[in-house]
């Protein structure tokens, strides 16, 4: 599903991060598997405790995830506990929510069998559990990267728009009261071209963490994919994207700036 490679990179949070490049086929509104990541030296025996508590963890996280478009939650103890963390997109319906945390599931449980580090992300949702206590914390140390292949005609002007759009919608998504982390935001380039972006952390972090996660996630995007008309990229506890495609779903919240 593309290619990986390894990058140091001198953040405090961030020793070295893995990025696959994947080919954007997605539609605007379609849910699109992305990744999935098994750790295969994580494989545990079927009757193991640790794979006792995988098959208890991951239904609790899928249904209180449907309902509430975040879950995290653990399972077992001492050194059989599984810590999981799963999260809709923000601006996707509790309907699809649920469609696609119980389709991840279930490909995990097909692909992944009696793992106990994974990770698999759609567009509309990810999964993640590991026997590491992963809840509260940011995770930028593996991400998934996306971009389109066609260049902006303007870099210079296009960035310094999608610079203060980010800016917004960062802002809009540490909002107190904004329990989602969520930001999303448009505006007009010309009168046919509007840009899209959207921002969003999961619900476990703190603000200041949160924050931490999308500055990284936003400062990393140029490197990523340049002057690219659309890009995404996001780990397991963030994520950042733009396009001139509209590729979220209308919100009361989204800020459209003047031109």
């Amino acid at each position: 599903m593309g290619s990986s490679f390894r990058r140091p990179l001198f953040l405090p949070f961030l020793l070295t991060i893995l990025l696959y490049s994947i080919c954007w086929t997605a539609q605007a509104y379609s849910n699109t598997l992305l990744l999935k990541s098994c750790n295969y030296q994580s494989k545990v025996s079927p009757g193991s405790q640790v794979a006792a508590n995988i098959r208890r963890l991951v239904p609790e996280l899928v249904s209180k995830a449907a309902v509430n478009g975040f879950a995290a939650t653990t399972y077992g103890i001492n050194k059989y506990k599984v810590y999981g963390r799963a999260q809709c997109r923000g601006d996707v319906s509790n309907a699809e929510c649920r469609k696609c945390v119980a389709g991840a599931a279930q490909l995990l449980a097909k692909e992944c069998p009696n793992m106990a580090d994974i990770r698999i992300w759609y567009d509309y949702c990810f999964i993640r559990y590991s026997l590491e206590n992963i809840i509260g914390k940011v995770d930028t140390d593996f991400g998934i990267t996306d971009s389109t292949k066609q260049n902006v005609n303007d870099p210079e002007a296009f960035n310094k728009t999608l610079g203060g759009l980010f800016t917004k919608i960062e802002s809009q998504a540490l909002m107190p009261g904004n329990h989602k982390f969520l930001g999303t935001g448009q505006v007009k380039l010309s009168k046919s071209t509007t840009l899209y972006a959207l921002v969003q952390c999961t619900e476990d972090l703190s603000p200041e963490n949160c924050a931490g996660c999308l500055k990284f996630a936003v400062a990393f995007l140029p490197e990523l994919c340049g002057n690219h008309t659309g890009c995404y990229w996001s780990c397991t506890t963030c994520l950042a994207r733009y396009n001139l495609k509209k590729f979220f779903f209308p919100l009361n919240s989204t800020i459209i700036l003047p031109n």
